[in-house]
C-alpha cells in the first residue's frame, strides 16, 4: 500500500499536528472539480506553488509529491492512489471526509476504469490552458451540471476577460464509431445553437481530438451549417491547432 511503501520506517515529525494549507485547499478543489487526478498531473498542479525551487520548472519532484499525498492520506482527505487503467499512472480522488472538510458541493465519486482515458485527457487540456497565465477561468463539467439543468454541457467552459465564453470538448478515442460520431456532432450543434439573453452563448467551440479521429471529424464537420463550422476550432490532444 502507498503509506507502507512510502514510509518504510520513516515517521513525520509533525504527525498528529498536521494542518491543511492554502495550497492543499486550492489543489484538492481542482481535483474534486475534475473528479480525480493522476500522479504525473498532480506533480504539475503542485508545481505551480512550490515551497522551494524545483529541478523541473513548474513540476514538483516525485518524492515531494509523495510526501504531500502521504500527508493528505493522514488527514483523511483523499483515497489511497490506485492504478485503475492499463497504460495510465495511478490516480487519486477526494474521500468523503475530504469533500466534507473542504465544504465542497460534490458527491463522493470513485472513478471507473473506463472513464480514466477521458478524465486524463481533459486534465491534460486544463493544465495546458491554465499554464499560459491568461486572465481566464476554467469552469469544469462537474461544476456546470450543478449550475443548470440545461443539457448537454461541454467538458468545460473557458472564460477569458473580454472574450465570449468558449465551450471545450475532449474526444480522446482512437476510433469513432458512427453512432459516437453522430452523438458528438449532435452535441456540437446543440452547443452552437445555445443562447443566453438572446445571444449565442458560445462564440467558439474548441474540440481536442485524438490524431486518428481528426480527419473523420473534419469530414463530418464539413457537412454542417457554415455558421456552425466557423465557430469550431480543432486541436490535437497535444493542444496543437489543426488547420482546415
Amino acid at each position: 500500500m502507498f503509506q507502507e511503501e512510502h514510509q518504510q520506517g520513516k515517521r513525520r515529525r509533525d504527525a498528529g499536528n498536521l494542518q491543511v494549507t492554502e495550497r492543499d485547499v486550492a489543489s484538492l478543489t481542482w481535483i474534486a472539480e475534475q473528479f480525480c487526478i493522476s500522479f504525473d498531473h498532480l506533480r504539475r498542479l503542485l508545481g505551480r506553488q512550490p515551497k522551494a525551487a524545483t529541478k523541473e520548472m513548474h513540476v514538483l519532484s516525485a518524492p515531494a509529491t509523495r510526501d504531500i499525498i502521504l500527508r493528505w492520506l493522514q488527514l483523511g482527505l483523499i483515497e489511497e492512489p490506485h492504478k485503475l487503467f492499463s497504460g495510465y499512472p495511478p490516480h487519486l480522488w477526494l474521500s468523503r471526509r475530504g469533500l466534507a472538510r473542504l465544504d465542497l458541493p460534490y458527491s463522493y465519486y470513485e472513478p471507473k476504469p473506463a472513464r480514466i482515458p477521458h478524465l486524463y485527457a481533459t486534465n491534460t487540456i486544463r493544465l495546458h490552458l491554465e499554464s499560459h497565465g491568461l486572465q481566464s477561468l476554467w469552469y469544469a463539467h462537474r461544476y456546470l451540471i450543478r449550475e443548470t439543468e440545461l443539457r448537454p454541457q461541454p467538458d468545460a467552459e473557458f472564460r477569458t476577460v473580454g472574450i465570449p465564453i468558449i465551450a471545450v470538448q475532449v474526444i480522446e478515442r482512437h476510433h469513432l464509431f458512427e453512432s459516437t460520431l453522430h452523438d458528438a456532432l449532435h452535441e456540437l450543434t446543440n452547443l452552437a445553437m445555445r443562447q443566453q439573453d438572446n445571444q449565442d452563448r458560445y462564440s467558439r467551440l474548441w474540440y481536442f481530438l485524438h490524431a486518428e479521429t481528426i480527419p473523420i471529424f473534419q469530414r463530418a464537420l464539413s457537412k454542417l451549417d457554415q455558421q456552425i463550422q466557423n465557430r469550431v476550432l480543432l486541436y490535437g490532444l497535444d493542444t496543437q491547432e489543426v488547420t482546415r
